[in-house]
This record gives C-alpha cells, sequence and structure tokens, in this order.
C-alpha cells in the first residue's frame, strides 16, 4: 500500500485534530508552501488556500499516510476542498512533494479577506472546533460511513 505525504495549512495542523479524523498519531514536521495564500473561510474556525504568487503559506508536513487514512481526509475536508499535489520547502531548504487540500475554484468566494492564524485558532477556536467538526461526525468516521 502507497504512503502519502500531506502538508497541512489549518487547523489539521494540531496533532490532536490529525489524530480526531485520521485515528492515527503524525509526526508532523515545519514546511512553508510558495506561491499560495491562506485565507480565513467566512463564518467559520477554518482556512482555505488558494494560488497566489509571492505569497508563502506556512503549516505541517506528514508523511506515511496510509489510502484509508486519506479517504477519512477527504471526507473531513468536504467538497469545497479538492486534494492537489504541491512542492513544499522544509526548513533545511529540501523540497517535497506532497498533497494540500486547496479550496476548489467555484468556492473562491467563500473565502474571507481575512489571514488566517494558527496560534490564534490554538488559543480561541481549537475548543470549539474540535467539538463542532470532529466529535459531531466521529460516529460516522468510526463507521466508516465517511
Amino acid at each position: 500500500m502507497e504512503k502519502s505525504a500531506l502538508f497541512c495549512y489549518g487547523t489539521l495542523q494540531s496533532p490532536l485534530v490529525m489524530k480526531a479524523v485520521t485515528g492515527q498519531a503524525y509526526a508532523g514536521q515545519e514546511a512553508t508552501l510558495n506561491n499560495w495564500a491562506r485565507f480565513r473561510v467566512r463564518g467559520s474556525e477554518y482556512p482555505g488556500i488558494i494560488r497566489q504568487e509571492d505569497s508563502v503559506v506556512s503549516g505541517k508536513l506528514y508523511w506515511g499516510l496510509n489510502e484509508q487514512a486519506m479517504e477519512k481526509l477527504d471526507a473531513f475536508e468536504g467538497d469545497k476542498y479538492e486534494r492537489v499535489l504541491v512542492q513544499v520547502t522544509m526548513a533545511d531548504g529540501s523540497c517535497h512533494e506532497a498533497y494540500a487540500y486547496a479550496i476548489k475554484d467555484d468556492c473562491r468566494k467563500l473565502l474571507s479577506n481575512d489571514p488566517w492564524d494558527f496560534d490564534r485558532f490554538l488559543q480561541n477556536g481549537l475548543e470549539k472546533f474540535i467539538h463542532w467538526f470532529v466529535e459531531d461526525r466521529r460516529d460516522l468516521f468510526d463507521r466508516g460511513d465517511l
């Protein structure tokens, strides 16, 4: 079974969220994604990314995700995002190919003009996010419905 790498720039940077969604613990490494920008989705606690020249998105690169984990992540991200291949840069300057979830072009209007900040999310939104977006769906993930 092939393993995948995933660049996470939003709520999935939190190991708690990642484990709640996939059922597995993954070690993430700091990475950046060039020529993409991150904005908050209107009325939500989470962001989306779009291509934008001269912008940089910080995040975490998770290694070794199996097909089952990727399917759970696809369901978690929903139909407003698409899984795309990107090139991320690690702290040591090395580049790696990974998947990332980007806002679909026809859903760009859902993004605000507000940048999204992970530290602010950890302080103000993590607990609410876990309840609304993970715990309420956990039984669906466990049953395999998602």
